[in-house]
């Protein structure tokens, strides 16, 4: 999930469409929904859209596809400019691919895979640090995430400090599928090629809050100073779950 403006929200499928709305507390103004590709073929492998990140100065926008190994990059107006498969992905589970991924604000790419690299290894997860426009020809260095036992990696956000805010989700059985959600901080001037990049527990979602499948995680600033994080879930077309807007208001003294 995106903010392009200071009154809307931008969320992004795994079936390639963008959804464009205001935000609750705003003036109504027209949904947006748009596919981000013309053709239909190959719906979910050529659409499987995981991560997004934002430039909030030329308004690109970058998206993680699962199960092509590549980042794509779109205009401000959501048409594609550009592709590119990364090599250093290939080994990624096809169905487990960049599920988080960031534009620091000093322009480097931050991506994390929901794998985990081995057995007995729950809490470790594959991750790349790009240089720069992933979609151009730029090496990732390799790296080592690890968050909580158990978790994966759904999206994360950065904070006006420079760290970021990552959601970790849990599938917790038996049928039907509930999930369990955690909310880590960590900070990528920490991150080494090669060596671990580990995250703190900020917080549990848990009750009362509603739980369901989050996946999306956009922060802001706001006028009066606040600072907020919109969280958002995909239902997955399950009649079990829901999809939910939180806003949450971060108290940066707990930080």
């Amino acid at each position: 999930m995106l903010i392009p403006q200071s009154d809307r929200l931008l969320a992004l499928s795994d079936r390639g469409y963008s959804l464009e709305f205001s935000k609750p507390d705003a003036p109504r103004m027209p949904i947006r929904i748009n596919p981000l590709l013309e053709d239909s073929a190959r719906l979910k492998d050529n659409r499987d859209v995981e991560s997004a990140t934002r430039d909030p100065q030329s308004g690109l926008v970058w998206i993680g596809l699962e199960g092509r190994d590549a980042f794509a990059r779109h205009g401000p107006d959501m048409q594609r400019q550009n592709f590119r498969q990364i090599p250093e992905m290939a080994k990624w589970p096809q169905n487990q691919g960049p599920e988080a991924m960031l534009r620091l604000r000093d322009g480097r790419f931050v991506a994390l895979c929901e794998c985990n690299p081995g057995w007995f290894q729950g809490g470790r997860h594959p991750a790349l640090l790009i240089g720069g426009d992933p979609t151009q020809d730029i090496a990732a260095s390799s790296f080592t995430f690890v968050g909580i036992d158990g978790y994966r990696p759904t999206d994360m956000a950065q904070l006006p400090d420079g760290r970021v805010l990552i959601i970790v989700r849990r599938l917790v059985w038996p049928v039907p599928a509930r999930f369990a959600i955690k909310i880590l901080i960590a900070d990528p001037a920490e991150i080494e090629p090669g060596k671990v990049w580990q995250a703190r527990e900020l917080a549990d979602l848990a009750d009362p809050w509603p739980v369901d499948n989050y996946e999306g995680l956009a922060i802001e600033q706001q006028t009066d100073g606040k600072l907020i994080a919109w969280i958002i879930s995909d239902e997955n077309g399950a009649v079990t779950q829901r999809v939910l807007l939180l806003k949450v208001v971060i108290d940066e003294s707990k930080l």
